[in-house]
């Protein structure tokens, strides 16, 4: 199976998110998790090569794309045999739109697109799902809301709800913003960390293996 994390607008937490959900499935289902960095900053990799420091065992092994092996990431064989496999194939991408990655699109299962409520964001992620169509993804389209406070009010929510929603399923528990997050590492969830994405995970991971 396939799971990709990407959204055209960067600064949205979504590395942040992709480390967090591939902790927690690591740490609280059965799933086998591999994670891809196809983020050319590889921000993901980063954290996992600077968490070699730490006390304990990895969850879970990351691997970067680089220029010698992106061959394999466009390679339907290969690509086909991850899609049917049961392990899960998380793969975290550039903030940018890519053309070396649209393969790795098409041939997702689930693609998780974390958002904020900003007009900026707004039209960024409308850019990104016009090339979701253009390319002929017809994966499960999975929104989270990022980086969101209480006590503030978000005028945009009805109306970008609504539109995500007309193409993929908005997850109703959002991911608030949270310290704990921004100390995340590849090798644990703190209880802190884990109360900070449980609702928002237990959700997703519902839509994808119990409905």
């Amino acid at each position: 199976m396939i799971i990709t994390f990407a959204n055209q607008k960067g600064g949205v937490g979504k590395t942040t998110l992709a480390i967090a959900f591939a902790n927690y499935l690591s740490l609280f289902t059965d799933k086998k998790v591999n994670v891809i960095d196809f983020d050319f900053q590889r921000s993901f990799y980063r954290q996992w090569s600077e968490d070699k420091e730490l006390p304990g065992d990895y969850l879970y092994e990351v691997e970067k794309i680089s220029e010698e092996n992106i061959h394999l990431t466009q390679n339907e064989k290969i690509l086909s045999q991850l899609k049917a496999g049961e392990e899960i194939f998380l793969f975290d991408t550039a903030g940018n739109i890519q053309n070396n990655y649209t393969q790795v699109l098409q041939y997702s299962d689930v693609v998780v697109i974390p958002f904020e409520y900003s007009n900026v964001t707004m039209m960024s992620t409308v850019l990104f799902l016009n090339l979701l169509q253009l390319i002929k993804v017809n994966a499960q389209l999975f929104f989270i809301k990022s980086n969101m406070r209480k006590d503030d009010h978000y005028e945009l929510k009805s109306v970008m709800d609504d539109e995500f929603g007309k193409l993929g399923t908005v997850i109703g528990k959002p991911v608030f913003t949270r310290k704990c997050l921004l100390q995340i590492n590849t090798k644990l969830l703190t209880y802190e960390q884990k109360m900070a994405v449980k609702e928002t995970f237990d959700e997703l991971i519902y839509h994808l293996w119990e409905s």
